[in-house]
């Protein structure tokens, strides 16, 4: 229904520069799975990704926000995403078998990360289906 990736300057995420997708959904009495991702370079220097996620879905009138963790690399060093060269790509769900009526929606998104400018994420993606 959408998918679509915001790019990450590539000098770091600012704590403070919030991604926003607008979403239209036309269809009706449909239950949706929302899922966040991440494309990470290989030099990204953390485990985890915490992000924080405000949306206005199901209800375009009442706003929620939630943290969600991506785990980017296992105990063993190991990058978790699948990914080609130095970039990888890992999606978790967000929002799981939501009843939504039709409207436009907006989903925002910043880190949760103790740096003020976040390296290696070179982009934040929504996916609903």
């Amino acid at each position: 229904m959408y998918h679509s990736f915001k790019h990450v300057n590539p000098k770091g995420w600012s704590k403070h520069d919030t991604l926003s997708f607008e979403i239209g959904l036309k269809e009706t009495a449909y239950r949706y799975n929302i899922r966040a991702q991440i494309r990470n370079l290989s030099s990204y220097a953390y485990q985890d990704l915490y992000l924080c996620i405000k949306s206005n879905i199901p209800d375009s009138t009442i706003w929620q926000t939630d943290t969600i963790k991506f785990q980017l690399i296992n105990k063993e060093g190991e990058i978790i995403g699948k990914g080609w060269g130095d970039l990888y790509e890992l999606s978790v769900p967000y929002r799981e078998n939501i009843l939504v009526k039709p409207g436009k929606y907006t989903i925002k998104i910043s880190h949760e990360m103790k740096d003020n400018y976040l390296k290696g994420i070179n982009d934040v993606g929504i996916k609903v289906e």
